[in-house]
């Protein structure tokens, strides 16, 4: 009884192969991020006036220009009708005074004093004009109303956004890369895309900014990457990237399930040898060895902890 229980103790642990392959290793860096617009503008008041006219609805096209809202602009109306008047009533009389004094009628300091009269009075009635502007609210640029704040009889204040306005056209990504990674990345490189709401899918873009000051308190940077106008990626869409850093294409891999602590298992002559590696990229299913082992290694897929160097082992099978 005693030589059988040794022999069963004794007897070699079972174990799977895989052969080390040839193919691609990719570096990247993963970072959360945001899909947004890169032309986005929160459309505000500069003065305070009831609204006396919305003119859109969330949804609508607006062109560059367009009326958005008319604020109540009766007192500053009357105003800047007076000074159009006193402006018009002041050219009239400086060039009487011109006429006289070109005629030697009336003396240079009088013309004097009626062509700067009749500059300020212009410069003010221009003035108000122009604040009458500041009461209707346009469109920055081409694009679609995403936000709507804004109702007849409402008040408009200074500073608060009454509309959103977007340019769909063009998308993006704002994302946050740790600080111990941003000096491996620069505009340009490929940004592989994920999203849980399109499982399967990968979308493609590309890093196009990287913020020159990064946040202390949160030890990140944020990088901008660029989308396809035809991604289908909704704005305010939470996603992961991966920032592909470098592409090798004849790399060494093999399952990550071989790997541990930097060694892998060989097996030669029904032995299992331990060899010290080299990792580089690393995935879920597959490592990249960079020196160690050559494609076309056997190495156990998944070693036993208890394995050691030169003990003899039994393959079940092959992969």
């Amino acid at each position: 009884m005693l030589g059988i229980i040794g022999a069963f103790v004794l007897r070699p642990p079972t174990v799977e192969l895989a052969t080390a392959r040839t193919g691609q290793a990719v570096d990247v860096i993963y970072a959360s991020g945001v899909v947004d617009y890169v032309r986005q503008a929160h459309v505000a008041p500069i003065v305070t006036a009831p609204i006396r006219r919305v003119d859109v609805a969330e949804g609508d096209w607006v062109a560059a220009g367009q009326s958005l809202a008319q604020l109540e602009d009766g007192p500053q109306q009357g105003t800047a009708l007076q000074l159009a008047a006193q402006a018009s009533q002041a050219r009239i009389a400086a060039g009487r005074t011109r006429r006289l004094f070109e005629a030697g009628f009336a003396a240079k300091a009088a013309d004097d004093e009626t062509q700067a009269q009749a500059r300020a009075a212009t410069a003010a009635a221009d003035s108000a004009a122009a604040r009458l502007r500041d009461y209707r609210l346009t469109a920055p640029f081409a694009g679609q109303v995403l936000r709507r704040e804004a109702e007849p009889g409402d008040l408009g204040t200074v500073g608060t956004a009454l509309f959103v306005i977007a340019d769909p056209s063009t998308l993006r990504i704002t994302a946050d890369v740790d600080e111990r990674d941003i000096a491996r990345l620069k505009p340009g490189i490929e940004a592989l895309i994920r999203s849980d709401a399109f499982p399967g899918r990968v979308f493609e873009g590309r890093v196009s900014r990287i913020t020159p000051a990064g946040d202390a308190k949160g030890r990140v940077f944020r990088v901008r990457i660029t989308l396809p106008a035809d991604s289908g990626l909704p704005p305010g869409m939470t996603v992961e990237t991966n920032l592909v850093t470098d592409r090798r294409a004849k790399a060494v891999l093999v399952p990550s399930s071989a790997v541990r602590d930097g060694v892998l298992w060989a097996v030669r002559d029904g032995r299992a040898r331990r060899v010290p590696v080299r990792v580089g990229a690393v995935g879920g299913d597959l490592t990249e060895i960079r020196s160690g082992v050559a494609a076309g290694t056997r190495v156990i897929e998944k070693p036993p902890a208890d394995l050691r160097d030169g003990q003899r082992v039994r393959v079940a099978k092959t992969r």
